[in-house]
């Protein structure tokens, strides 16, 4: 039986529970920012981006995505912080596309036109699927490409960051599924060689297509830390057990991506 004394439940949070989330989203936009500059346009789409994102999860918990009992508990609080966030994204969306350049206006539909597909796959509750993962990852990983032309950066430097976040993103897609299907199907299910290869297959020929397309040879050098990584995953016995140690080499790989991406194209 519970006292007088007992301390009040805390309140469900209502931050991102993904934390490689967190990450995929602030690699492309500091990469967009230190790359070409903190200009208003930029710092504004940057936040804009930033508050979208907060939106996520008390949308998953308004729509009953995180189970019936969340819902109950904190749908309230939840709506009434998604349409605080939204309208806050909104604003600063509107105010930093009004003093950003034209390309930046039209750069704006690549990330919305992908948030309305992981929007559709939430819906589907498909979002877990290997499809509706990799659109997770290209929403986040384009999040900095009309901060960088907001901030003043060439096409092709813009167009080589956001094509690197896509690729590198991509290739840990399957190696986290690797990790994955080892626990889940208690080693039964082994991925491992057919995810290497689709490893193989983004990261190099994304990277050869990008330098096909005129975006240099920097997509393929900053590529590589993730997806070499990504391939060493997929390939050596990685278990559930190495999922935070897998975590902090993704941390430390994508850190990696960023400082060779921004030498290489500052340079």
């Amino acid at each position: 039986m519970s006292s007088a004394a007992d301390p009040a439940p805390r309140p469900r949070s209502l931050l991102p529970q993904e934390h490689g989330a967190w990450g995929q989203l602030a690699m492309p936009l500091l990469s967009a920012l230190l790359v070409a500059g903190a200009t208003p346009a930029a710092l504004l789409l940057t936040a804009a981006t930033v508050l979208g994102f907060l939106a996520h999860e008390p949308a998953l918990v308004a729509i009953g995505h995180r189970g019936f009992r969340a819902r109950q508990e904190a749908g309230p609080r939840a709506r009434r912080w998604v349409a605080l966030l939204l309208l806050g994204a909104a604003h600063a969306g509107v105010a930093g596309l009004w003093l950003a350049p034209w390309p930046a206006r039209l750069a704006m539909l690549l990330p919305l036109l992908l948030t309305v597909a992981v929007a559709a796959f939430v819906l589907a509750r498909r979002e877990r699927t290997i499809p509706g993962e990799l659109t997770v990852v290209s929403a986040l990983a384009c999040s900095g490409f009309a901060v960088a032309l907001a901030a003043g950066a060439p096409l092709p430097v813009a167009g080589a960051a956001t094509t690197t976040w896509v690729l590198a993103f991509a290739t840990s897609v399957f190696a986290v599924r690797v990790v994955l299907a080892r626990s889940l199907s208690r080693g039964t299910v082994e991925l491992g060689i057919r995810n290497g290869l689709a490893v193989v297959l983004v990261g190099a020929g994304g990277s050869a297509a990008a330098r096909a397309a005129g975006l240099g040879p920097v997509v393929a050098l900053a590529v590589a830390p993730t997806a070499l990584l990504s391939l060493l995953v997929c390939l050596l016995p990685f278990s559930a057990r190495q999922l935070r140690t897998l975590g902090w080499g993704l941390v430390a790989s994508s850190t990696a991506t960023l400082l060779l991406l921004v030498i290489g194209l500052r340079s």
